[in-house]
Parts: C-alpha cells; sequence; structure tokens
C-alpha cells in the first residue's frame, strides 16, 4: 500500500526537446496554501489522485470537475488548468508526464479517453504497484534502456485509462470504446468480450457493425500502425516486435510486411542516439 508521506518525483529526457522528449513520474504531495495552482504545460500530464479532494477548473471553458481519491486527472497539451484543494486531509498523488508527440500517438490510436480531463479510475492495487516500480525504473536506468521506459509508461497509461472504460455502463459505444483499449494489451478476444457480459460471437458482430473490421483485424492494425511509428522513430525492429508482442521478430516482420506492404527495415530511421 502507498504511503502519504513525502515528494518523490524524477524526470528523464529522451531528446533535448522537452516538449516532445519528457518523461516523468513521482509521488507528489500538495496543502492548501500552495493552492490555487494554475497549470500549463507544452506536454501530456496526468496524476491519480490517492488521498484529498478538490476541483480542476478548465479556464478556457470555464467548466469544473470534482476531484477525490481515485480520480484521474489529465492536462492536455497547451491546455492551461486551475486546481484548488478543499480539505485539510491530506493531498497524495502520482504523476505521468509523456512528450506530445507520444501522446497524440496514443490518441490518434485512441488509447486513451479524452472526453472529460477527468474520471473515476478503479484503482487496482497491480496498478499502485506499477506506479513505484516505475519510478524506481526511470531512476535506475541507463539512458540507452529510457525507450523501454517510455515503452512502460505508455502501457501504464493505457491501463490507466483502460479501468475507466470497462467500468462505465455497459451501452454498445462503451463496449466498442472499451473493446479498443484492451485490444492493445495481451488479453484473448474471449476474456474480452466475458468483461462485458457477452460472448465473443456478440462482441465481433457489434465491433464489426460500428468500426467496420473485426476485433482481430482491428488489433493487428492497432499494433502495425504503432509498430511503424516506433520504426520512423529509431527503434530497432527487435525491440519494436517485442513492444507490440512479438517474441519472434522474423514472425513480427513477416506479418508486418504482410499487412503494411512493406518490410519494418523500409520504416526504419537512423537509430535513436543514446
Amino acid at each position: 500500500m502507498i504511503n502519504p508521506t513525502k515528494t518523490d518525483t524524477f524526470t528523464r529526457y529522451l531528446t533535448n526537446d522537452i516538449k516532445n522528449g519528457i518523461l516523468s513520474c513521482g509521488f507528489v504531495t500538495r496543502n492548501t496554501n500552495e493552492l490555487p495552482i494554475t497549470i500549463g504545460h507544452e506536454y501530456y500530464n496526468c496524476f491519480v489522485i490517492l488521498h484529498g479532494s478538490g476541483r480542476l477548473l478548465d479556464l478556457e471553458t470555464g467548466q469544473v470537475f470534482p476531484l477525490s481519491a481515485h480520480s484521474l486527472c489529465q492536462q492536455l497539451p497547451g491546455k492551461t488548468y486551475s486546481l484548488i484543494i478543499e480539505s485539510a486531509e491530506p493531498w497524495y498523488e502520482f504523476h505521468v508526464s509523456i512528450g506530445e508527440s507520444t501522446f497524440h500517438s496514443l490518441a490518434s490510436l485512441e488509447l486513451l479517453n479524452l472526453v472529460t480531463p477527468v474520471f473515476e479510475l478503479n484503482l487496482k492495487p497491480y496498478l499502485e504497484q506499477w506506479f513505484i516500480d516505475l519510478i524506481f525504473q526511470l531512476k535506475t536506468t541507463t539512458t540507452a534502456e529510457l525507450p523501454e521506459v517510455l515503452f512502460n509508461t505508455q502501457k501504464l497509461l493505457i491501463n490507466l485509462h483502460r479501468e475507466n472504460i470497462v467500468n462505465q455502463s455497459k451501452d454498445i459505444e462503451t463496449i466498442i470504446s472499451g473493446t479498443k483499449h484492451m485490444l492493445y494489451e495481451d488479453i484473448s478476444l474471449e476474456e474480452i468480450a466475458a468483461s462485458f457480459h457477452i460472448s465473443y460471437e456478440k462482441l465481433r458482430k457489434l465491433f464489426k457493425e460500428a468500426v467496420g473490421i473485426s476485433p482481430k483485424q482491428y488489433r493487428l492494425q492497432t499494433k502495425f500502425l504503432l509498430a511503424e511509428r516506433l520504426l520512423t522513430e529509431g527503434y530497432s525492429v527487435k525491440s519494436v516486435a517485442s513492444h507490440v508482442g512479438y517474441h519472434d521478430p522474423f514472425i513480427f516482420s513477416r506479418q508486418f510486411k504482410k499487412y503494411m506492404g512493406k518490410s519494418p527495415s523500409q520504416f526504419k530511421k537512423k537509430p535513436l542516439e543514446s
């Protein structure tokens, strides 16, 4: 269990461009004397409230969102917010920051819930342990291995957003949206269907009617579009294959070429500098 004791946050940079190269996470304590705070970043930042309550004010729209324990709060690149603590209860949060380009890539694949800047999270124990492990990994990894920490950070963000989606009401739109999020993970199609209390055949029919392709085809499309982005950013074929769930890079290369029309090496740019 996480104890709200002190601020412990760490920041690294994959490139000299802070806007796109930042990678940061950690635990933050706040008190009422510090707030309200105006928050605005060029990059994407989100935090999970572990203890405390307050409000988030979108300074562009004037919308106010209540915050409480297990709320996930997002600050999108280029937008400005005001954060207000409303009680004397200790405020403790875990935050994650990633570069704007990485954020837009995840958003384009519909892996993040951007309908609202604040939503309630089903904070399962594995997520709390992931918080602890991620900051340790960020502090101790070598510069050359930093892209692997970014991979892990993206997976954490996707899981956080998924824990919101799968617990919403089970209308068709929610089922489709939740399925899209879960297809990114290594979860069987039958397990995804079971999470919505329907059969796989029912899920396949609903999904194909709404999206135009089957869940299996959508999973491949998502994986290979993500793989294409990582390859063009300079990651090795082996690391990209592993990141999208292929233990054998040769099988990945063969299926990638079949789906994308080109081999992975044809998308690759020069390797990232360490």
